[in-house]
């Protein structure tokens, strides 16, 4: 389902074509695929990666888009370890001298805003070690007048249908719509879920 087709289908659906409504549907698209992600954040379209170079002597490390970090790996000599996730305190006990340097083990996530997540790893990195790579996830470029398409849309447009179908019912204060597109919402998300564990189960045993 495009962007187009999506606009026209909360306008039947909803059965109002007013300027208001009009006017505010890409800000209930945003609302609704924003309730996705936080419903399913592991979809496909939500994972990403990001790399780049550790520098010596430096703990703290920002990836700019990530809505929250999965996993932080490091390649020195060639050879990629996985560092273990803890609290800051944990790697301030652990670490309490940030000017001694080695080899990070561990990381842990400092800050979250806007500008996006700031991981510190532990130990300091030294001159051995050389780049850094991060597993996170991240909403997916949302449709609108400049994005026709996208995963969701694509894939799961029963889950985009009913999550919009719901905001556009609070949206216009449709109390005998709003909790029928809830429910039709909550069973979409439900039955795509089981659709997605179905899938990863063939991957692992070969599609048996």
């Amino acid at each position: 389902m495009n962007y187009t087709q999506l606009v026209s289908n909360i306008q039947n659906f909803m059965e109002d074509d007013s300027a208001e409504l009009s006017a505010s549907i890409d800000q209930i698209i945003e609302q609704a695929e924003e309730m996705i992600f936080q419903r399913l954040p592991n979809l496909p379209c939500f994972r990403k990666n990001a790399s780049a170079a550790l520098v010596q002597g430096t703990t703290d490390y920002t990836v700019p888009s990530a809505r929250m970090i999965r996993q932080v790996s490091i390649i020195t000599a060639n050879v990629t370890s996985y560092l273990n996730h803890r609290v800051d305190s944990y790697l301030r006990d652990y670490w309490p001298n940030a000017t001694t340097q080695g080899i990070p083990e561990m990381y842990s996530t400092k800050t979250a805003a806007i500008g996006g997540t700031t991981f510190t790893v532990a130990p300091t990195p030294d001159a051995t070690t050389s780049t850094y790579q991060v597993d996170y996830i991240a909403p997916e470029t949302g449709l609108g007048s400049g994005n026709a398409n996208s995963w969701i849309g694509d894939n799961a447009e029963n889950v985009l249908l009913s999550a919009c179908l719901y905001e556009a019912s609070a949206f216009l204060k449709a109390g005998e719509t709003l909790a029928l597109y809830k429910t039709q919402f909550d069973e979409a998300v439900q039955l795509f879920v089981q659709e997605m564990q179905r899938d990863y189960a063939a991957e692992y045993n070969g599609g048996l």
